[in-house]
C-alpha cells in the first residue's frame, strides 16, 4: 500500500491564517504520506500561502483541487467520491485515508462528509479549541476530534446482515458480514460478527438440505446468552430437534414438515415457484413412502428401506399381479412410480391412499403443470396460481392425515432475530 492519505476542506476564516493554523494542526496529528487540499478560488489566495508556510510543505507530497461550484452538496459530493477512488486506485486504502471537513463552505464539509462515508474512509476529522472573536478557534488551544466512519457503515450493514438472514437469505447476510470484516478491525465488533456467521452457515445448510452439516454447526453453538438476547433461543432448541430425528432417520414427520416449510421458502419469499413446486411434489411423493415404509413394505439395502423396490411378497397376493408391471428388466426390482404409490394404498385401504383418490383428478392436473416446468421435463416455467394450488392441496392433505397433532411443523420454522436487540 502507498501509505496514508489526507483530504483537507480549505476555508478563507477571517485573513486565512486562523484556518491555517486548525489545518496544520491537523496535519501534524496525522502525520499523512500524502496531502490533497480541497479549495476554492478565494481560499486558494488567502489560506494556502500560510498553509504552505506554517506546515512546511517542503518535501511533502501534496496537491491541490479547486471547486468551481462551491454551494452545490450534490455534485461536490460525487466530486469527492472521485477524489477518493483515485487515492484508491494509486494503492491508498480507505481505512488508511483521512478526512479533514473543519473548513471550507458548509456545502463542502457536508459533500466531503457524505464521500467519505460512502467510500469507508477510515477516519475522519473536525479541529476545534476555545473560540474568540467571530466564534473562530483561538490558535494555540486546538484539539481534533476525530470519527471512525467505517464503525458506523458497518453498523448499517450489520443490520442488513440480520434483515438478510430474517428472510432467509443466508448466503447474502454471510457476503455482507465478509464485507464488513474486510475493512472493519475492532474486536468487539468483530466478534459479533463471528456469532452471526454461526447460525447463518447453519440454516443456509439446512436450507440446502445439508441435515448433518447444519446440526453438527448448531450443535457445537455454545453461546445461549446471545441466542437469548436475540429471541431464538426457544425455536433453536426445537430446530436442533427436528434436525436430530432428520439425521438419523430417513423417514419422519419433521422432514415432511421440512420439505413443506422449504417450499413455502422458495415460494413466498423468493418467488421462485418452479423451484417451490419441485418441493412439493418432492413431498407428495415422501408422504406416500412414508406410509409405504409403516407398512414395512420396502425392501432393505445396507439396514435402510429401498424406496425402489416394493417387496410384493408382503402384500396381498391378488395385488400381486397389478404391481409386478413394475418390475425392473434389469435388475429385477419393483420400482412403483408416485401414482403406483398411492395406488398401493389405496388398495390397502389405507387413509393416505383413499384422500388422494379423492382428489386425483386435481392431483394429476397440477403434476401435469409441473411435469411442463423446465425444472422437471417440460420449457415453462411454474406460474404463482400453479404453485398456490399446489401448496394448497399439499397443506390440505397433510392437515388430513393429522401430521399437525404431534405440533412437530413448528421444529422446522427457521427463526427470526430480534432486531431492537442488535445494539
Amino acid at each position: 500500500m502507498a501509505g496514508k492519505a489526507m483530504i483537507v476542506s480549505v476555508g478563507t476564516g477571517k485573513e486565512g491564517k486562523d484556518i491555517a493554523h486548525g489545518i496544520c494542526f491537523s496535519i501534524r496529528q496525522h502525520n499523512p504520506d500524502l496531502l490533497i487540499f480541497l479549495n476554492t478560488q478565494r481560499s486558494q489566495e488567502t489560506t494556502m500561502p500560510h498553509v504552505i508556510e506554517y506546515c512546511a510543505l517542503k518535501g511533502m507530497k501534496w496537491r491541490e483541487l479547486e471547486f468551481r461550484d462551491v454551494d452545490d452538496v450534490e455534485n461536490i459530493t460525487v466530486e469527492c467520491q472521485s477524489i477518493i477512488q483515485s487515492l484508491i486506485k494509486e494503492g491508498y486504502a480507505p481505512n488508511d485515508m483521512v478526512v479533514d471537513y473543519t473548513s471550507g463552505t458548509k456545502a463542502m464539509s457536508a459533500g466531503l462528509t457524505i464521500a467519505a462515508v460512502r467510500e469507508k474512509v477510515g477516519m475522519l476529522t473536525y479541529t476545534t479549541g476555545k473560540r474568540g472573536e467571530g466564534g473562530r478557534v483561538i490558535s494555540g488551544t486546538e484539539r481534533v476530534l476525530s470519527l471512525v466512519p467505517t464503525e458506523l457503515f458497518a453498523a448499517d450493514l450489520f443490520r442488513e446482515a440480520i434483515d438478510s438472514f430474517n428472510s432467509y437469505h443466508f448466503d447474502v447476510s454471510l457476503r455482507i458480514l465478509t464485507e464488513i470484516k474486510s475493512f472493519l478491525s475492532d474486536p468487539e465488533f468483530l466478534a459479533k460478527i463471528s456469532k452471526l456467521e454461526t447460525p447463518c452457515r447453519a440454516y443456509a445448510a439446512w436450507d440446502r438440505f445439508e441435515i448433518a452439516e447444519a446440526f453438527e454447526i448448531l450443535k457445537a453453538f455454545r453461546e445461549e446468552a446471545i441466542l437469548i438476547d436475540w429471541g431464538i433461543d426457544q425455536q433453536v432448541q426445537l430446530n436442533k430437534q427436528a434436525l436430530f430425528q432428520e439425521k438419523e432417520k430417513t423417514f419422519c414427520l419433521e422432514r415432511a414438515f421440512d420439505l413443506l416449510e422449504n417450499a413455502r421458502r422458495r415460494g413466498d419469499e423468493e418467488r421462485k415457484f418452479d423451484d417451490a413446486v419441485a418441493r412439493l411434489y418432492r413431498l407428495c411423493e415422501y408422504i406416500a413412502q412414508f406410509h409405504l415404509n409403516e407398512q414395512a413394505l420396502y425392501k432393505t439395502k445396507n439396514e435402510k428401506p429401498d424406496t425402489s423396490d416394493i417387496d410384493l411378497s408382503k402384500i396381498p397376493t391378488y395385488l400381486h399381479e397389478k404391481f409386478s408391471k413394475y418390475t425392473d428388466s434389469r435388475d429385477g426390482k419393483v420400482k412403483i412410480p408416485l401414482s403406483g404409490n398411492y395406488d398401493l394404498l389405496y388398495d390397502l385401504s389405507h387413509p393416505v391412499g383413499k384422500f388422494f383418490k379423492e382428489k386425483e383428478a386435481l392431483f394429476k392436473k397440477l403434476m401435469g403443470l409441473r411435469d411442463l416446468s423446465i425444472l422437471a421435463h417440460g420449457f415453462n416455467s411454474v406460474s404463482e396460481q400453479t404453485y398456490r394450488d399446489m401448496l394448497r392441496l399439499i397443506e390440505n392433505f397433510v392437515d388430513a392425515l393429522k401430521f399437525g397433532e404431534s405440533n412437530v411443523g413448528r421444529r422446522v420454522i427457521f427463526p427470526k432475530i430480534r432486531i431492537g436487540t442488535i445494539s
